[in-house]
């Protein structure tokens, strides 16, 4: 059910194996892809491209399965957890009319559409695209948000050259073709449009420090950028890079346990019983910000 695949940014065959699998071949191999899944450390194949450098999951599930399962992910735990998601957001937009005040946007991959949400109350007109029809089930219920349901290729029928701005928050790193998805970003903003995404920063001092213990190698995690190779595939789609920085998520004390759990039992245990000491906790959020995940602002060419 594997198949090998060949670099998606210089199209070379020739890789070094950076770490060998972790996923158990006797296990459930169902593609975990829910946001909040706490498979941290399980992961396919990394290799590492020998000609630009880029790595990448190979062998992995065939797009379709992976597409499938995007189709049917239900995430309780991102609804509950939304009042971090609207924070990190409300900050995310205020970054972005640095560049652009208002307009129309275009959020792919958008969940349930917390962003979408934050950006109507700034006064912005909103389109959102998502796979996840229990997820745009959840933003008409929530935020009286239509959404639409599909994937990145579904762009090029459902809009035109019509947007301001264009933004994909923690997507890239997912998808089975990253230049396809740049492209096809491209073709739906107008001349000048504005390009925001985030997405992970395998190039960072935190992640080289990390190594294979690195949090973020997981089964749904496809590609594994660094600030170079991602500047490489925004040329190449047609955008001029205008900033790379560190991106934030903020998330409450109680997710940050949850996460923590799987990677590190003695913090778990130590941050458990403070939690337990000062049950208060439960209403502070937390900036992470360990430089493994950049935000990306670009200009279409």
């Amino acid at each position: 059910m594997l198949r090998e695949v060949e670099c998606n940014l210089c199209h070379g065959r020739e890789v070094r194996v950076i770490y060998p699998s972790t996923v158990n071949p006797q296990a459930d191999q169902k593609f975990e892809c829910d946001c909040t899944n706490d498979g941290h450390g399980e992961y396919y194949q990394l290799v590492r491209c020998r000609n630009c450098g880029l790595q990448y999951s190979s062998p992995r599930p065939d797009f379709s399965i992976i597409e499938d399962s995007y189709e049917e992910v239900q995430d309780e735990m991102y609804k509950e957890e939304v009042q971090g998601r609207i924070k990190t957001f409300q900050r995310n937009l205020k970054n972005i009319e640095r560049y652009q005040k208002t307009g129309k946007l275009l959020d792919v991959g958008c969940s349930m559409g917390v962003f979408l949400s934050e950006a109507v109350k700034k006064g912005w007109q909103v389109e959102g695209l998502e796979p996840s029809l229990w997820c745009v089930q959840q933003g008409e219920k929530l935020f009286n948000l239509r959404i639409n349901q599909g994937t990145v290729r579904n762009l090029k029928d459902l809009f035109k050259e019509e947007f301001d701005v264009v933004t994909m928050w923690d997507v890239l790193e997912h998808v089975d073709d990253p230049m396809e998805t740049l492209k096809l970003c491209r073709n739906v903003l107008k001349k000048e449009g504005l390009f925001v995404f985030s997405t992970v920063d395998m190039g960072s001092l935190f992640a080289r420090m990390m190594g294979k213990k690195w949090p973020w190698l997981m089964k749904m995690h496809i590609y594994y950028f660094d600030r170079k190779n991602i500047r490489q595939y925004l040329e190449k789609a047609g955008f001029e890079v205008l900033s790379i920085e560190v991106y934030k998520h903020t998330i409450s004390f109680d997710y940050l346990l949850y996460k923590i759990k799987k990677l590190n039992s003695l913090a778990y245990s130590f941050l458990s019983l403070i939690r337990k000491t000062f049950p208060f906790l439960s209403r502070f959020y937390v900036n992470v910000a360990m430089g493994d995940f950049m935000i990306v602002y670009a200009k279409k060419i």
